[in-house]
């Protein structure tokens, strides 16, 4: 039986996983602003997908999934500031324009917007961990592998909040990019680069002092 308070409470958890400020919402203000929305919403697509496959393996209790992300926890972290780091400084090293891009990529960087944005977030252990946390505290979902269909809706409901957070900030940071001055376009790159910088450096030296 459809149960509208599980999917409404995995939309609630969709929405909040996704909000802070991260990596892939620089990325995603970025491609909008420079690009367009749909620009933007082809790098939240990378980052719904996974959000769907962790949400699913927290909430069908897929226990390997969760193992190998805390067993190889350093590794994970490790490889997802180096990402960062990689996309910052091409960011940082990319011509500073200040002249709006057009509204529409070729299907070639849209692909690589996606994936960009989809490794940034499977290499975030945070997001899996914190999925797993969540659904733990909700009356021991996670640790129900046999009850399908609650897990179903439960991830039903967060692939619906993710979609609806991604394509919110995509048409927002869109339409902030019709009423940004130009001088703050040749800004854009070196703004978002640093801040995923920021991101990733944060994340190694959180590594190197064992955190």
């Amino acid at each position: 039986m459809l149960d509208l308070a599980l999917i409404a409470t995995g939309m609630v958890i969709g929405v909040g996983v996704n909000a802070p400020v991260g990596p892939v919402n620089v990325m995603c203000i970025h491609r909008a602003i420079k690009n367009g929305p749909t620009s933007a919403m082809a790098a939240g697509f990378g980052a719904w997908i996974a959000d769907v496959v962790f949400a699913a393996a927290a909430a069908f209790g897929v226990t390997a999934i969760s193992n190998f992300v805390e067993g190889h926890l350093a590794v994970i972290k490790v490889v997802g500031g180096a990402v960062m780091i990689a996309f910052g400084m091409k960011l940082l090293l990319a011509p500073s324009s200040t002249q709006k891009a057009p509204a529409n990529d070729t299907a070639l960087s849209l692909f690589r917007a996606g994936l960009t944005s989809f490794a940034l977030t499977v290499t975030n252990p945070a997001v899996l961990l914190g999925f797993a946390a969540i659904f733990g505290g909700l009356a021991g979902i996670g640790d129900k592998p046999g009850d399908f269909e609650t897990a179903a809706q439960l991830t039903l409901g967060v692939a619906i909040g993710s979609a609806a957070w991604w394509a919110a900030l995509s048409t927002g940071a869109g339409r902030l990019r019709e009423r940004l001055a130009e001088k703050w376009l040749g800004r854009i790159n070196t703004l978002s680069g640093g801040g995923l910088l920021v991101f990733g450096f944060v994340v190694l030296i959180g590594v190197a002092l064992g955190y």
